[in-house]
């Protein structure tokens, strides 16, 4: 076997062994054997426990503005006597279960070891790491990694040091005052990581790449170090969450919209656009006039009731001649198509009433009309040829996610040629347009459709604006 492969194999058997936990996938480990050191971890757990808390305490130490050295040593002594904790109760634990049935054998008992000995501790207590920073540019992340790389060899020092000691915790018979040594090794170890953070912090913190305070919080919240920061899971959907965002709609009135009055007006917490058989609206939008946005996400409640459709436009722009036949009945009511009410560009479609349309991904008052439907994900250039790349589900079964007669959330993520739409929290389309001069890629403004007999009502209209 050549040398390559066999160290390959060997890393491979480690992280099974680490991923899966003491017990499992040590050499032949039987069932017994697994539940047994199961049992030992259970049994040390509040002792792991503490110690993560003082190791995460003593991180905190090392970021604290302005430094304190004294503080740091004092958190590296609470490690110490942590780590004498864990490895006395894992000792106690260990010697139950070689005095049992369950007995691991020499070769068993050296696996356990290479894997850490389910050694516990050696992240922050309670809640798992982010994995993000707010706001943080470039520069800062560069800054930070040059520190967590900086720290590399004193950290496999310690990794080093604490291996040894939760090894003393295995040894037969168990020597109590062996770790003495071993505890003072880590305290050392521990010491040099904290004090080396403390200086690399420092020169940060007198840098143009000086991190804010929430920025600093996060990080920490990472362990203090790029190095090792684990996979992590996005925050849940949160539709109510709007840091960041500003309010496009005041909840009382038309303050910034723009729409015939005829059709349009506030009621109840929403805009609300209202057509009927006796005045008929035909296509009529409200637009909001007071922000032009190119990249952004936007979040908004919408409700239809009744046949007709509604959407919700992005990127637009109103004064362009008008592509369709208006209805005679709607020229009666209403007059010649005044362009100032009317918008063209990208629309996050919703009539929840056909079993097409809602979620879509439509060019209003374009050629192009429908470019993405329900359940797609297209690849285009403006008028040119487009491409299905790839489905998100079937179109029939999204639409069954959307609500008839009641509130539906609506979010759009609109990122350079990328156009995303999503209600109810479910991905219904997204459309990637390569074309830079294509409608659909330009900075425009916000607004509310209403089309045919119906009634439609949108309120929460949030916008994080990115340029």
């Amino acid at each position: 076997m050549q040398p390559i492969k066999q160290v390959l194999l060997s890393v491979a058997a480690a992280i099974t062994v680490i991923a899966q936990g003491p017990g499992r996938g040590i050499l032949g480990a039987t069932p017994q054997q697994t539940d047994a050191l199961a049992r030992m971890n259970s049994d040390i757990a509040s002792e792991v426990q503490n110690l993560a808390a003082m190791r995460s305490a003593m991180t905190e130490a090392a970021f604290a503005v302005p430094r304190d050295d004294r503080a740091i040593r004092t958190k590296a002594a609470a490690v110490r006597e942590a780590e004498i904790a864990v490895a006395t109760a894992r000792a106690q634990a260990f010697a139950k279960i070689q005095s049992s049935a369950d007995r691991l054998s020499a070769s068993q008992t050296s696996a356990l070891v290479a894997a850490g000995g389910g050694r516990g501790g050696g992240g922050r207590a309670g809640s798992p790491p982010r994995g993000t920073i707010p706001n943080i540019r470039e520069a800062q992340v560069t800054a930070l990694t040059k520190m967590s790389t900086g720290l590399m060899p004193l950290t496999r020092a310690l990794t080093a040091a604490r291996s040894a000691m939760a090894a003393v915790a295995f040894t037969e018979p168990f020597q109590p005052d062996a770790l003495s040594a071993k505890a003072a090794a880590v305290e050392t170890a521990e010491l040099a990581v904290a004090m080396a953070r403390a200086d690399a912090l420092q020169k940060i913190q007198a840098s143009a790449n000086k991190l804010a305070p929430a920025q600093l919080a996060a990080f920490l919240e990472m362990g203090g170090s790029f190095a090792g920061v684990t996979f992590t899971q996005p925050d849940p959907y949160n539709f109510n969450d709007h840091e960041g965002y500003i309010s496009l709609f005041d909840g009382v009135s038309l303050k910034g919209w723009d729409g015939n009055p005829k059709f349009w007006r506030a009621e109840g917490g929403a805009i609300v656009g209202e057509s009927t058989p006796q005045n008929p609206s035909g296509n009529s939008y409200i637009a909001y006039r007071d922000l032009v946005a190119k990249d952004f996400t936007l979040k908004f409640e919408i409700k239809v009731e009744g046949s007709g459709g509604s959407g919700l436009q992005y990127r637009s722009k109103t004064g362009i001649p008008w592509l369709s036949n208006i209805p005679e009945n709607v020229t009666a009511n209403v007059g010649p198509v005044n362009l100032a009410w009317m918008m063209t560009g990208p629309q996050a479609d919703f009539w929840p009433s056909s079993r097409d349309y809602t979620g879509q991904f439509y060019s209003e008052n374009t050629p192009m009309r429908i470019q993405a439907w329900r359940g797609q994900v297209v690849e285009g250039a403006g008028l040119a040829r487009k491409q299905l790349m790839g489905n998100i589900g079937d179109r029939e079964a999204l639409g069954r996610l959307v609500r008839m007669n009641d509130w539906n959330e609506y979010i759009v993520i609109a990122r350079g040629g990328t156009l995303i739409q999503i209600v109810n929290g479910q991905l219904m389309a997204v459309m990637v347009d390569d074309d830079p001069e294509s409608s659909n890629n330009q900075p425009g403004i916000f607004g509310i459709e209403i089309e045919a007999t119906t009634k439609v009502s949108v309120r929460n209209i949030w916008v994080k604006k990115l340029n």
